[in-house]
C-alpha cells in the first residue's frame, strides 16, 4: 500500500533492542520478534494509543472491521523484514576530553525535529535489571569477587567518568556514509553546532570500545557480548564486529532466536542455524 510506512528503529535509554514498525493512516503497529505486533490508533485527542494485538497467525484481539480493514491488508503483505532503519537522527554523549561521541543515549526519525529537553544520564540496562553479568568483574586473580555492586552500575558509572561531572550530549544527523552532522545538544560550545564527523568518530556500537584502562574496555567488550543478540539486528557492521557477535550470541541462543527474523545479514550460517535448533529445543521442553 503507497500510504504504508515500514521502518525499524532501535530503543534506547537503555538500548533494548530494535523493533519493526509499520504505519498507516491513524495506525501504527509495533513488534520487536515478527510475529506479536502491538496496535496503536490516533485517538480522538490525536495521541497514539495502546489499543490490541494483531499476529499474522489469526491470534491477537484486533477485529476486523471497516475502519481496520485496510490496515489489516498493510499487516498481510508487508515487505521482508527487517524494514529499513529510519532511526538516523542520535543523541550521543560526549566524553569530557575531546568532545566526541561516548555513547548512544536516545535516536528519533529523521522527519522529527530533535526535543531541546534531554536526559544525558547514559543508563546500561533498565532500572532493576541486574542480568548483565560482566565475565571481567564475575571473578578476580584467586577465584574471588571483584565487586558486589550490579555490573550495570560499574559500567554506569566508567561512562559517567568519561563524560565528567557535567554531561555533554549533542545530537547528530547521520549521513548513508556513517558520518554526522551535528545539531544542538547540552552544554555545547557554540563552534560544535553545525560540526562534521566522519564515520570512524561514531563508536560502531553502543559504546566506546577504545579505553585507556584495560578494565573498562574489557567491561564495555563483556557489555556488547551481552546485547550480541540485538546488535546483530544492526545494519552496516563490519564483517569481524558481525563475526564476532555471531559467535558470542549463540551463547544465548533463546534470545538469539527471537530476532532470527531482523538480521540484515549472516556470517556464520552453519553456526546460527545450530543455536536456532537448540532454541526450538529449549522451548518445546518449556511447561
Amino acid at each position: 500500500m503507497s500510504e504504508t510506512r515500514y521502518y525499524s528503529m532501535r530503543r534506547l535509554s537503555p538500548y533494548q533492542g530494535t523493533v519493526q514498525v509499520a504505519e498507516t493512516p491513524g495506525f501504527r503497529a509495533i513488534t520487536s520478534d515478527g510475529m506479536t505486533w502491538r496496535v496503536q490508533f490516533l485517538n480522538q485527542r490525536s495521541r497514539l494509543a495502546s489499543h490490541a494485538v494483531w499476529r499474522a497467525d489469526g491470534g491477537g484481539d484486533l477485529a476486523e472491521t471497516e475502519q481496520t480493514r485496510a490496515f489489516i491488508a498493510a499487516m498481510q503483505n508487508h515487505p521482508p523484514f527487517p524494514f529499513p532503519p529510519a532511526d538516523n537522527v542520535e543523541l550521543w554523549l560526549l566524553d569530557a576530553k575531546q568532545h566526541r561521541p561516548l555513547a548512544i543515549l536516545a535516536s528519533t526519525l529523521e522527519r522529527i525535529t530533535p526535543p531541546r529537553s534531554m536526559d544525558t544520564v547514559w543508563r546500561a540496562a533498565l532500572a532493576g535489571d541486574d542480568s548483565f553479568m560482566a565475565p571481567s568483574l564475575s571473578s578476580g586473580a584467586a577465584g574471588e569477587a571483584v565487586t558486589h555492586i550490579p555490573h550495570r552500575e560499574v559500567l554506569n558509572r566508567c561512562v559517567q567518568k568519561a563524560a565528567g561531572p557535567l554531561e555533554r550530549a549533542q545530537w547528530f544527523r547521520r549521513a548513508p556514509d556513517g558520518g554526522g552532522t551535528g545539531l544542538h545538544g547540552n552544554r555545547l560550545d557554540p563552534a560544535q553546532i553545525g560540526r562534521r564527523l566522519e564515520r570512524h568518530a561514531f563508536p560502531e556500537l553502543l559504546l566506546r570500545e577504545d579505553w585507556d584502562d584495560e578494565r573498562e574496555k574489557n567491561l564495555v567488550r563483556d557489555y556488547h557480548d551481552w546485547q550480541a543478540p540485538n546488535l546483530l539486528t544492526h545494519r552496516d557492521l563490519a564483517h569481524a564486529t558481525r563475526d564476532r557477535l555471531e559467535r558470542v550470541a549463540c551463547r544465548q541462543a533463546e534470545k538469539l532466536y527471537k530476532v532470527r527474523h531482523f538480521l540484515p545479514e549472516i556470517v556464520n550460517t552453519d553456526l546460527l542455524n545450530v543455536a536456532f535448533v537448540e532454541a526450538v529445543i529449549r522451548r518445546s521442553a518449556q511447561p
